[in-house]
């Protein structure tokens, strides 16, 4: 006979025709047994009912059964259930029922352990045999026990007395089971397994290809490969099933991979579990609580006499579909095993969980993720594994994890000492993310410093987050607690930090300079001490000498070879501000760049808002109004303003000398109503505020008070022995005031050009423009020209547009109408395409009574790669922007300007005609 395949019954083909014959045979009067067995939720059941479908069909008379876990204790229930859906006679049926409650009576009063106990109910068997041989005389039977592992033994060994019995009869007993389970009577099973008629079946889970026939029947999948469905599900019929449900749940919409799994996958997963292996469970959930693979080892160790056999547990959850190498094939998984347990019950697992990794020496942040579950501190390891486990955190970005470390740990009954540690720990972790909260934890460390109950190491730290929040009192007098007798390597330390804290706060750590020379970090051993030493030298230079080559080079050898940290910030700020100081604004902007991608995928605002705080400087001293407007907001925005302490003053001064250039009055009183902490007037930053402001009050035409501010700059730098004119030009800055009250001041210009290095040549276009103001006509237009030159080279393009407008209105006034055209256009493109356009929109424009001159015809003599790189350069780009623009190196640069000059026969940038700037769209 054959089987038509049902649509549900997928991979089951061979199974099928087996049980096919054995109706057939049953039919001719040969009765048999047939035990189908394999993982739970394998499709047994329904493979079962379409089977019993057929045979209905065929004319057998179905009893069917389905046996329970809770059930089985109940001695001839699955008796009970084949014989309640029979047709019997009255007569029968009062036999029946005398026989089912005699044995069920005798089980409940007789000894389980009396081997003699089946002679007892031989009356029962034949009985309750001998009714149902007689219906199958009548017509063929089937009778169906599902979960026949969960049956009861009383009726187990009825149905055996039968199956002895049914070789000429037109019966037939399908069992079905899940593989790998124990039934508590394991002779009947062997006796049952030993029976000449007797035919065993497994069904296997679902391979790929089967789950794809079966998919196409119900879904359309769109994208998602059967193999997506298949690891999901083990290839497992009921939680791929579930997991088809769910996606109709969706209206069909293509989920994520943990999307798909909803409240029918959930169950499926419960039921697999609770219809199992009574060991599935409890693997199940340590598998949950636990969060990562597990061996059978470790699954028997945590469990211990709540599972003795976990190493089955775990094969039977595999075999299921449901993990997969001792982890789970979908988190919504874990889910279900979670959700279906008591709030007790998983706190004591984890605990449970958090002693055996520790005894087995696992990570402390994997032992510490349970002892949070728990919120415990009870055992003697517990703060120390909370500490150890808050530095991994930090050292993987995990700063959540790391503070709930700390908390947990800021909980237990320690001493002065520990505490104190645990606080240091706080204060780091949490200015990562909010140096607001974390200032608490710095003022009740003071004290415990002073007292010299803070270690050297955690009171370094301490000092530089009392530099970050403005308290450079109490920054210095924790510096001088830290004992440097105890080795090198504190003196060496210490040492350093005073050399940061001469950097951040100049005027207050003037009498605290280190006397002793740092030594060369060549010397040093360890990455930690080589990144003090060199950054100790970089301070010491640029305050004993200005900016040097050698501290740019220290700079750039930070910048490239040390990862950001909390060890390194300050470091890396002192690095980029010294290219900023040095104008080596392309390198600067570069590196920073990949410093905030990095501080953003770290998931660490006050790093961000930093580096935003940098990148905005140098944006504004690039002329890029915009983006440095940009970054600043950023920085102001990514944490609470007064989180950034001294900081502070760098992105307010951006703000307001860009509102104060584009002529935002209201915008910059705004800026300036901000509070900043007074201790930024001895930083830097402060500097910063004072020219910034002083450059509004010029603007609105407020000189004196403007003055004031110069004039306090200056004094300030001279205190500090930090007068550097890329730091802050205050010089042409008064100069400029002055000149609005009629005082001409060109010495301020010219000493500020005299303390110029070799780097600052944005600093040195600034100040010959001032140098122009007040010159001569042809000399302000050599002297524009010049600046024009540097300008451009420095990278500033908005002061290199009012330098072109400035040079274009000489050219003019001189009667040089086609040059005063160039570079006013020239001025204007550039302003154009930095949102300068206010800035030369006042101007008057050039003289245009005459026709613009004809193209130069040399410029047809210019190669491709000369006209592009000539372009780029007419448009205001530095050298070492146009090779990267063309992704060629700057000596290919600086030989085809060099060519350039030479065809079209001239001398500098400013020269280039404009023609050349008119088709860079064409040639870039």
């Amino acid at each position: 006979m054959l089987v038509e395949r049902d649509r549900d019954l997928v991979e089951r083909d061979r199974e099928s025709a087996q049980l096919a014959s054995s109706l057939s045979e049953c039919l001719t009067g040969k009765g048999g047994v047939v035990t189908i067995s394999g993982p739970v939720g394998s499709g047994k059941t329904a493979l079962l009912r379409a089977f019993a479908r057929r045979a209905a069909e065929s004319g057998f008379v179905h009893l069917s059964a389905k046996a329970s876990r809770t059930e089985r204790g109940a001695a001839m229930g699955v008796m009970g259930q084949l014989f309640g859906g029979a047709r019997l006679s009255d007569d029968a049926t009062d036999k029946v029922m005398r026989l089912l409650d005699d044995a069920a009576l005798t089980a409940m009063l007789r000894d389980r352990d009396d081997d003699s106990a089946e002679q007892v109910d031989v009356q029962v068997r034949r009985g309750l045999g001998g009714v149902l041989l007689e219906l199958a005389e009548r017509a063929p039977l089937l009778i169906s026990v599902d979960d026949a592992h969960f049956a009861d033994a009383e009726s187990m060994q009825c149905l055996l007395y039968l199956i002895r019995r049914i070789d000429s009869a037109r019966v037939l007993v399908v069992l079905t089971g899940t593989a790998g389970m124990r039934p508590p009577w394991p002779r009947l099973v062997a006796e049952l397994l030993s029976q000449p008629n007797c035919r065993r079946m497994r069904l296997n889970l679902l391979s790929p290809e089967g789950v794809a026939s079966l998919l196409a029947d119900r879904i359309d999948a769109g994208d998602m490969e059967p193999e997506f469905w298949h690891r999901l599900s083990g290839g497992s019929p009921l939680l791929l099933s579930a997991l088809v449900e769910d996606y109709r749940a969706l209206h069909g919409e293509p989920p994520c991979p943990e999307g798909v799994a909803g409240e029918a996958f959930t169950q499926a997963v419960q039921t697999c579990l609770y219809r199992g292996d009574e060991s599935m469970l409890p693997v199940a959930r340590a598998l949950a609580v636990l969060g990562e693979p597990a061996s059978p080892a470790l699954l028997s160790e945590l469990l211990g006499d709540a599972c003795p056999s976990a190493p089955a547990g775990l094969e039977a959850a595999t075999e299921a579909g449901i993990v997969d190498d001792g982890r789970f094939r979908h988190p919504r998984s874990a889910v279900a095993v979670l959700d279906a347990m008591s709030t007790h019950d998983r706190t004591e697992l984890h605990d449970r969980v958090a002693h055996v990794l520790y005894r087995n020496g696992a990570a402390a942040v994997t032992v510490a993720r349970h002892a949070l579950a728990t919120r415990r501190t009870e055992a003697p390891w517990s703060v120390t594994v909370l500490r150890e486990a808050a530095e991994q955190a930090m050292e993987q970005d995990d700063t959540g994890m790391a503070l709930d470390c700390l908390r947990l740990a800021e909980r237990s009954r320690v001493d002065v000492g520990e505490r104190a540690g645990i606080h240091a720990a706080l204060l780091r972790a949490k200015w990562r993310l909010d140096p607001v909260s974390a200032e608490r934890y710095a003022r009740e460390l003071v004290p415990v410093a002073r007292s010299g109950r803070l270690r050297p190491e955690l009171a370094l730290m301490l000092v530089k987050h009392l530099m970050w929040f403005g308290r450079p009192a109490e920054a210095a007098e924790v510096l001088d607690t830290i004992p440097t007798g105890d080795g090198p390597d504190t003196a060496l330390a210490v040492s350093c930090v005073r050399a940061r804290f001469g950097y951040f706060y100049p005027g207050s750590a003037s009498d605290r300079a280190a006397t002793a020379p740092v030594p060369r970090a060549s010397t040093l051993p360890g990455v930690a001490g080589r990144l003090r030493v060199r950054t100790a030298n970089i301070v010491d230079a640029v305050h004993r000498e200005g900016v040097t080559e050698e501290a740019v080079t220290d700079a750039l050898a930070i910048l490239q070879q040390y990862r950001l940290d909390d060890h390194s910030w300050e470091s890396i700020v002192i690095s980029l501000e010294t290219l900023v100081l040095a104008e080596c604004l392309d390198k600067a902007a570069a590196r920073c760049d990949e410093l905030l991608r990095e501080a953003e995928d770290r998931r660490v605002p006050t790093w961000r808002a930093l580096l935003s705080a940098i990148r905005a400087t140098i944006s504004l001293r690039q002329g890029n109004l915009p983006e440095a407007e940009r970054y600043a907001q950023a920085a102001l925005s990514l944490i609470r303003p007064k989180g950034l302490g001294v900081f502070i003053g760098g992105a307010i001064s951006v703000l307001l000398l860009a509102a104060t250039r584009r002529g935002h009055f209201d915008e910059a009183l705004r800026l300036l109503a901000m509070p900043v902490p007074d201790a930024m007037f001895q930083t830097p930053f402060g500097l910063c505020y004072l020219r910034a402001r002083g450059r509004f009050q010029l603007a609105r035409g407020s000189h004196k008070a403007a003055i004031e501010d110069f004039e306090t700059c200056g004094e300030l730098m001279a205190r500090w022995g930090l007068d550097l004119p890329g730091l802050a030009p205050w010089r042409t800055d008064l100069a400029e005031a002055r000149r609005g009250l009629g005082v001409v001041a060109r010495h301020l210009a010219a000493e500020q050009l005299a303390k110029l290095g070799a780097y600052n040549r944005r600093t040195k276009g600034i100040s010959l423009r001032e140098l122009a103001a007040t010159a001569e006509l042809k000399q302000r237009a050599l002297l524009l020209r010049e600046a024009v030159e540097e300008l451009q080279a420095g990278g500033d393009q908005l002061e290199l547009v009012e330098a072109l407008a400035e040079l274009g209105e000489a050219q003019q006034a001189l009667g040089e109408y086609a040059k005063a055209r160039i570079t006013t256009r020239r001025a204007q493109q550039l302003a154009t395409r930095y949102e300068l356009e206010d800035l030369i929109a006042a101007r008057p424009a050039p003289d245009d009574d005459e026709a613009d001159p004809p193209d130069d015809p040399v410029i047809e003599e210019l190669s491709d790669a000369e006209r592009r790189v000539a372009a780029l350069a007419a448009q205001g780009h530095t050298n070492q922007q146009i090779a990267r623009k063309l992704f060629i190196t700057v000596s290919t640069v600086e030989q085809h300007l060099t060519r350039v000059y030479r065809k079209l026969r001239i001398n500098r940038r400013s020269d280039l005609p404009f023609s050349l700037v008119a088709g860079l769209r064409n040639t870039a």
